[in-house]
């Protein structure tokens, strides 16, 4: 039997609407388990323990996949935060340790968080094989921090594995969203001020008051942003299948309640 070229397995996967409808279902999934270990009272603790302050190692982990680089380049990836804000706590934080040493801080942190709250998944290595196949098939054009973690050796542990997965299909969707962002020629600032924690997140990622006030303009296009994130996030879903992609959200969704309602 002829093997048929990724091009024309692409075209047979499952249509636009559902492949659609799972990347809405499954969002908000993974930036929970993708993302929730990066604010944990051990994150603060392995800031201090490594000499660091503030977002420092935020900074320098999370983006030490791009290597030694100029501060600009960290902004382009860390695209919501003022870019002097960025430069003042990556340039600090590369006084104290490498790219590479932030990277081998954090990826522990992942770990324990995925062990704590998703040992004893018992549908983990099901859906970690799907994810990485999303992963796999997505293109890196556009998204360097994304690529920079898809990058990141995979663990044996299979615990372990699964986190480093949700971790990096979160940063898929938020590589996605910048380049959205770039195309449509709205603002970082104005991003944040029109999602969920509005003026409150401005201030928490650095930005300073006052700040523009929000129009319904700029709602419209917060909205058009947010419909073309899924657009081209959903290019690197479609690899799956109708039932694989069922099969994924579920999932992602037991495996949100296995980490976040254990009671």
């Amino acid at each position: 039997m002829t093997r048929m070229s990724d091009s024309e397995e692409r075209s047979v996967a499952a249509t636009t609407s559902t492949t659609l409808d799972a990347v809405l279902r499954s969002k908000g999934p993974i930036g929970s388990l993708g993302g929730a270990w990066m604010t944990s009272d051990a994150e603060e603790q392995a800031t201090l323990d490594a000499g660091l302050v503030g977002w420092e190692l935020y900074f320098l982990a999370r983006h030490g996949v791009l290597g030694v680089v100029d501060a600009d380049v960290v902004t382009a990836a860390a695209y919501v935060f003022p870019p002097d804000h960025v430069r003042a706590n990556w340039e600090r934080a590369l006084v104290k340790h490498t790219p590479a040493e932030g990277v081998q801080l954090y990826l522990p942190l992942l770990y324990a968080w995925a062990h704590e709250h998703l040992e004893g998944f018992t549908d983990g290595a099901r859906l970690s094989q799907l994810a990485g196949r999303i992963i796999g098939s997505a293109t890196v054009s556009g998204l360097p921090l994304f690529a920079g973690w898809r990058a990141v050796p995979l663990p044996s542990d299979s615990v372990e594995a699964l986190a480093l997965r949700l971790n990096v299909l979160r940063e898929h969707r938020g590589a996605c969203h910048g380049v959205a962002l770039t195309a449509l020629g709205m603002s970082p600032l104005m991003a944040i001020l029109t999602g969920e924690g509005g003026t409150q997140n401005a201030e928490e990622y650095g930005w300073q008051p006052p700040f523009p006030e929000v129009q319904a303009s700029d709602q419209t296009l917060r909205q058009e942003v947010e419909e073309l994130t899924d657009a081209i996030v959903s290019r690197a879903y479609g690899i799956l299948n109708e039932s694989e992609q069922a099969d994924f959200v579920s999932l992602l969704d037991q495996a949100y309640q296995k980490a976040f309602d254990q009671g």
